[in-house]
C-alpha cells in the first residue's frame, strides 16, 4: 500500500516537473514573475509574459484581404512589432501557421494558406529574424478561428497565426 502510494507520489511529481518545464518567465524591464503576480497578474508594458510551447507569446496574428497573400499596411505594422518581440527573445522559434476561409476547394486553400505563411515568413526575415527560427506550415480552411459562413467569419479567418515550437 505503501509503495503504490509512493510510485503514484513519484509519477505526480514528475507531471507536474514535466508541464512546469515548458514554461519560461521572460524578463521586460526588471519586472520579475513574482512581481507580476503580486500586482494581479495583468500584463502590459514592463510587466513580465509567461511564453510556453504550443502558445502565442507576445506575437500577435495578421489577416489577410479576400484570396490574398500580400501584406496590408496593417499587417506590415503588426510584423514589425513580433520583430522586435522576437529580437527582444532570441532562443524562441516559431511556426507561422496560414489559414483561409472556407472558400475556395481544399487544394487551393492549402497553397493559398502555404503561400500566406510564407509571405509572412519571408517580411519577417527582411526585418531581421534569422530563417532558423521561423518555420512555416499550412492549414487551409481545416482550422477556423470563427465558425459562420458570411464575411465576418471569413475575414477572421483569412490569417497568419504564431506558434511557439522552442523555447
Amino acid at each position: 500500500m505503501i509503495r503504490k502510494f509512493l510510485n503514484v507520489t513519484l509519477v505526480m511529481l514528475i507531471m507536474f516537473l514535466a508541464v512546469d518545464c515548458a514554461k519560461k518567465q521572460i524578463k521586460k524591464d526588471g519586472v520579475s514573475g513574482d512581481q507580476e503576480e503580486a500586482d494581479g497578474g495583468t500584463m502590459g508594458v514592463g510587466r513580465t509574459s509567461v511564453v510556453e510551447i504550443g502558445q502565442s507569446g507576445g506575437l500577435v496574428m495578421v489577416h489577410f484581404d479576400f484570396d490574398q497573400y500580400t501584406l496590408s499596411e496593417e499587417a506590415r505594422e503588426t510584423l514589425k512589432q513580433n520583430a522586435q518581440w522576437l529580437k527582444d527573445n532570441k532562443k524562441i522559434k516559431v511556426q507561422i501557421e496560414g489559414h483561409c476561409d472556407s472558400r475556395g476547394t481544399q487544394q487551393y486553400n492549402l497553397a493559398l494558406g502555404q503561400k500566406r505563411a510564407d509571405f509572412v515568413r519571408h517580411y519577417l526575415m527582411e526585418l531581421g529574424i534569422e530563417s532558423s527560427r521561423l518555420a512555416t506550415i499550412s492549414y487551409g480552411e481545416d482550422h477556423p478561428l470563427v465558425t459562420g459562413e458570411e464575411e465576418e467569419a471569413w475575414a477572421k479567418n483569412r490569417r497568419a497565426e504564431f506558434v511557439i515550437t522552442k523555447i
